[in-house]
């Protein structure tokens, strides 16, 4: 029960944060919409294993399937992460690794940049790169995570819904969707994402670690 209050206390802070800074909806004209950080945003507790339940469209990730995050803290306080996918029509696998380094301290956005040896202004369109908000989370079933670019007189967003496991079930997905909505981003935009066969690729995970 303590867990809960605590979840639906973060929800009426941050809906009523938002009512007070600049949003659009999410048509794509105008910029970005600027949400306030997440309430008592704690960046250790978004270590661990995550996988990708829903996502919005993008063409770079047709082929992409069992996404799984595995996420880790630095001592610097930058997050770690190992990105693994499986394509979903060869099925080869493909891991990337990159840097999430937060806006502030307790912040919950932060620039997300590949590793390599390329100079971040190239590195930066790379796909993956970019700035990203945790836009909202309870660290230990679901987190809506969210991207979005200025161009001159429109914006482009991402929204992912993450989870512990690679299903969430009926009734959290639910009020997943009415956070979404209370956003003013469209839950309608989400697709599942493919996560049919995947228990051979954990278990060669497993292998490798």
């Amino acid at each position: 029960m303590g867990d809960f209050r605590i979840q639906s206390t973060n929800r009426i802070h941050f809906v009523l944060l938002c009512t007070i800074f600049k949003a659009v909806i999410s048509t794509g004209l105008g910029k970005c919409p600027i949400y306030p950080q997440f309430p008592n945003y704690d960046i250790r507790r978004m270590t661990g294993t995550w996988y990708e339940v829903e996502r919005s469209f993008h063409l770079m990730e047709i082929a992409a399937s069992c996404t799984e995050l595995d996420v880790m803290l630095n001592e610097r306080g930058f997050l770690l992460i190992t990105v693994n996918t499986v394509n979903r029509w060869s099925g080869n696998r493909s891991t990337s690794n990159g840097l999430g380094i937060p806006s502030h301290n307790g912040s919950s956005s932060f620039r997300y940049k590949l590793n390599n040896r390329m100079p971040y202004i190239i590195g930066r369109m790379l796909p993956g790169a970019g700035h990203y908000n945790v836009l909202f989370t309870d660290y230990d079933r679901f987190a809506l995570v969210w991207s979005c670019t200025n161009f001159s007189v429109a914006h482009s967003d991402r929204m992912w819904v993450l989870g512990r496991q690679r299903d969430i079930e009926a009734g959290l997905r639910a009020q997943i969707y009415a956070i979404i909505q209370e956003l003013r981003l469209d839950p309608d935009r989400l697709i599942l994402s493919k996560n049919n066969n995947c228990t051979e690729f954990e278990d060669q995970t497993t292998e490798i670690n």
